[in-house]
């Protein structure tokens, strides 16, 4: 025992120093500043949704909304003069960081890399109560990191076999699947990619899988005891409006079940939810429209294809292939393994299953790929259980007599299993390794956005000539609009781009000046946008012949006017 116990011991110190070395790497690798010239370094997949979080974050940082936190109504930066509809807590976490001085990448990364360290250390501490067994913690480790999904037959299609198959794999720059957005069928929600953008998913999901663990391995505790743990974990969870909404759908799910399923925890779970709700309800009503963007959506993100088929059978075949195609092998060891874990072990992972099925019936927002949250979650405890079946038929052959050719062949099988529910995950992994690092200069060396800085109320609203990353956004200000993906897919239903088509190519200030009065427009910032169809046409001249800037570039090829130059108080 003494022995056991310290092997324990060191397997565990051992899993908490490699997550967070990993995480580190991974987090600094894809999110950085060169200091020297005020740069920051962004994965070119990271691009896109770091133009929404850059932002958000800097609106605490070095905008006003902080302030305006604490007066009860933070504003959308990228879509200004409406309250928030996203969860903005971590983000928020990250801006006070930068606040009281921390540089913004070490003030992003560290919780980033707390939380997706918690999260590896979750699953190994989860698997180890469930099963007692090192071996199948460290390989659901190993299936969290390294997605099963069948894209490496799509690799090899474009990469066949060949004595040089090691280094296309190492120096893979693109996913061989990335559905809905790219090629094949397999989804581009099981790749690292979505823990490096979304920042705050593996310290949500490290939070929920604490949460099981200490529900499922709980000890008599005095009722004091219980309490206390109760309202705590009552007011984690309470905080989720603001910090992940979708994972308080996971949370109400296992909390039913595990009160349906754990008589002795009753009080407890019972405890955890009553103050979960004080705590939530008013940040729910201070988000509007996260309810009614619920609906009947079968098929997730085949939902078109499966109702284009008319044959039911197809559709059924349709269905079973797509989810054959994104979990592979684990979808048969996971069913195997729900008969033949120990009881424990199955009560602890029956939520699961309600939550795969709604997951697949409806969408919880507009955009239906937000829906690979629950999926990413149901495969995190999902694989534990092809880890308990593959240790288990392991064990079961080692430790009775068979001829060893036979064990051979096992032992050969259940390597060549581990091999194939890795490998798109390894392939996945190099993609991630070789992305490409944009820079984008920081507010310090960017002549546009350091006056904006420097000269502009913290509060002051700008009409935005571009999106992604206006000089505005990367200090913090808030902008008429960011790019309307972002918009649209956090709920907000307004055209806004129409109405920049129309101020900017109107020159009239009939429209102009009610459009800024009403939306609270301080200032306008034009540059030329030809050719970009995703842009209005700003026509540079009109404005600088006609106004005083603000300020200007030395060329006169960016400008930032005044509405109150623009639009003047009538006498």
């Amino acid at each position: 025992m003494y022995i056991r116990k310290e092997r324990d011991i060191f397997f565990y110190l051992l899993i908490i120093i490699l997550s967070l070395a990993f995480s580190t790497w991974l987090m600094f690798h894809t999110f950085s500043y060169d200091a020297q010239s005020h740069t920051i370094r962004i994965a070119f997949r990271l691009w896109s949704d770091f133009s929404a979080h850059i932002p958000l974050i800097r609106s605490f940082s070095m905008s006003d909304n902080l302030t305006n936190f604490f007066r009860g109504r933070v504003v959308y930066p990228i879509y200004s003069g409406e309250p928030i509809r996203y969860h903005f807590l971590f983000d928020m976490m990250v801006g006070i960081l930068e606040k009281i001085g921390i540089r913004i990448d070490w003030a992003l990364n560290i919780p980033s890399i707390l939380g997706f360290s918690l999260l590896l250390i979750a699953i190994y501490s989860l698997a180890i109560s469930l099963f007692d067994s090192i071996p199948i913690a460290l390989l659901s480790v190993a299936f969290f990191l390294f997605n099963g999904s069948l894209s490496f037959l799509r690799f090899f299609q474009i990469h066949p076999l060949s004595p040089s198959t090691p280094y296309d794999i190492a120096s893979a720059r693109e996913f061989p699947a990335f559905a809905p957005w790219g090629p094949g069928l397999v989804s581009a929600f099981w790749n690292l990619n979505i823990y490096t953008n979304q920042r705050h998913l593996a310290l949500v999901f490290g939070i929920l899988l604490w949460f099981i663990f200490v529900v499922v391995s709980a000890k008599q505790q005095s009722k004091s005891h219980q309490f206390q743990s109760a309202i705590l974990w009552g007011f984690v969870f309470g905080i989720f409006p603001y910090f992940h909404p979708p994972s308080l759908i996971i949370f109400a799910i296992f909390l039913i079940c595990y009160f349906l399923l754990y008589p002795k925890r009753r009080i407890f779970l019972f405890t955890v939810a009553a103050v979960s709700l004080l705590v939530a309800i008013p940040q729910l009503l201070s988000m509007p429209g996260r309810a009614s963007s619920i609906e009947w959506y079968p098929g997730w993100i085949i939902h078109n294809e499966l109702f284009a088929e008319r044959n039911m059978f197809r559709a059924i075949t349709l269905f079973l292939n797509f989810w054959w195609q994104n979990i592979g092998i684990h979808g048969l060891l996971i069913l195997l393994g729900f008969f033949m874990v120990p009881k424990k072990a199955r009560l602890a992972i029956i939520p699961v299953i309600p939550l795969f099925i709604l997951a697949n019936l409806l969408k919880i927002s507009v955009e239906a790929t937000a829906n690979h949250k629950f999926f990413n979650f149901i495969l995190i405890v999902g694989q534990m259980l092809s880890a308990y079946v593959l240790v288990w038929f392991w064990t079961f052959f080692s430790s009775r007599r068979f001829h060893s050719f036979i064990r051979l062949f096992v032992y050969s099988l259940i390597c060549l299993f581990v091999s194939l529910l890795t490998l798109s995950g390894i392939i996945d992994f190099f993609v991630v390794k070789n992305d490409i690092i944009g820079t984008l200069p920081d507010w310090q060396t960017n002549e546009a956005a350091l006056w904006i800085a420097k000269i502009t109320p913290k509060n002051a609203i700008f009409l935005n000539s571009t999106y992604l990353y206006h000089p505005a956004s990367i200090v913090g200000r808030p902008i008429y609009l960011g790019w309307p993906y972002f918009a649209w897919s956090t709920g907000y239903v307004g055209n806004r781009f129409e109405m920049l088509k129309t101020i900017y190519e109107a020159k009239d200030s009939n429209i102009l000046c009610p459009f800024v009065q009403e939306n609270h427009i301080s200032y306008i910032t034009v540059e030329d946008t030809h050719g970009d169809i995703n842009l209005p046409n700003i026509d540079v001249s009109y404005y600088f012949s006609r106004f005083r800037p603000s300020y200007a570039n030395t060329d006169k090829t960016y400008g930032i006017f005044s509405t109150d130059v623009l639009c003047p108080p009538k006498k």
